[in-house]
């Protein structure tokens, strides 16, 4: 049992999703059942780019994503005419950017980049932009920096003054663990987070849903099916249980990672990757996720 009392009570309290009747645009392609299919983004973005970490916005106007060519994070906004062409977003203007991540509020985006402190290829920091009452992002400021030769991966706020991420720090367990980190008048205080949610193997990737009764991670376990699988795990009155492999289709003997739900609540979006062939994203109904919640 994981007991993430403060975090419970801010995601219970604070977290709204959008409304069950909301409906969002993915760009006109049939959406998948409990069986995971490739998101075909060919099809919406244009040649020369490798779309990966794709998000939208809450409100469903935009679509980020991390350019594996470039390194760029870029966006696609719609309009009554349809979506627009990606242009590289404002704060994609130093080093490489990617593992986006917007505020429920729709106010604050966080991303990694390894522009200094942080170093190329890929020891990035967190940083993030704040929206302005144009409906654009201010200049990005730095947020967490601390000394790692590993970089700080895939941040996640679930609400003000709360953020989760992946990192490799002198108290790790293992290769990677996950930390909360909290906002404070002296800047951000760091907790490096328990076991069962660290081991002494890879965990990365941390991401809670919208209303927070779950949370979501990357991790290389001994009931994994090879290299990373994604786990999940269910709030209840004593905070959050043990981790669960949300097993077969979704998870096989390549890397599942970066797992993330829609803006409505109904598919889980991630990528998978090695085993000698092309990264992809897929999605499958989060229909696959709920079957799993103890009784």
């Amino acid at each position: 049992m994981i007991n993430f009392s403060l975090t419970v009570c801010i995601l219970a309290g604070l977290i709204t999703g959008p409304a069950a009747s909301q409906e969002f645009d993915y760009f006109g392609v049939t959406p998948p059942g409990e069986t995971p299919d490739r998101f075909p983004f060919e099809t919406v973005v244009p040649e020369g780019f490798e779309v990966g970490n794709p998000i939208w916005s809450p409100d469903g106007t935009e679509f980020y994503f991390a350019d594996g060519i470039s390194k760029n994070i870029f966006v696609m906004k719609k309009s009554g005419t349809g979506w627009s062409d990606p242009v590289r977003a404002s704060f994609s203007d130093a080093g490489r950017n990617l593992e986006q991540f917007i505020t429920q509020d729709n106010k604050t985006i966080y991303f990694n980049s390894t522009r200094p402190p942080g170093n190329p290829p890929m020891n990035g920091r967190i940083w993030r932009a704040n929206r302005l009452p144009s409906g654009e992002w201010a200049a990005p400021e730095l947020v967490i920096d601390r000394d790692t030769q590993e970089g700080f991966w895939y941040p996640f706020s679930p609400a003000p003054g709360i953020l989760y991420f992946g990192a490799t720090l002198d108290d790790s367990f293992g290769e990677g663990d996950f930390y909360r980190a909290t906002e404070g008048p002296d800047g951000w205080s760091i907790e490096h987070l328990p076991a069962p949610f660290n081991t002494p193997d890879f965990e990365w990737d941390p991401y809670f849903s919208s209303d927070g009764g779950f949370m979501l991670f990357q991790s290389r376990r001994p009931d994994g099916f090879g290299a990373t699988d994604i786990y999940i795990s269910f709030r209840n009155e004593q905070g959050y249980g043990d981790p669960i492999n949300i097993g077969a289709p979704v998870n096989t003997e390549r890397y599942e990672t970066a797992a993330t739900i829609s803006p409505d609540g109904a598919y889980m979006i991630y990528t998978v990757a090695g085993g000698g062939l092309p990264p992809e994203v897929r999605w499958v109904s989060t229909k696959v996720l709920t079957r799993l919640k103890p009784t």
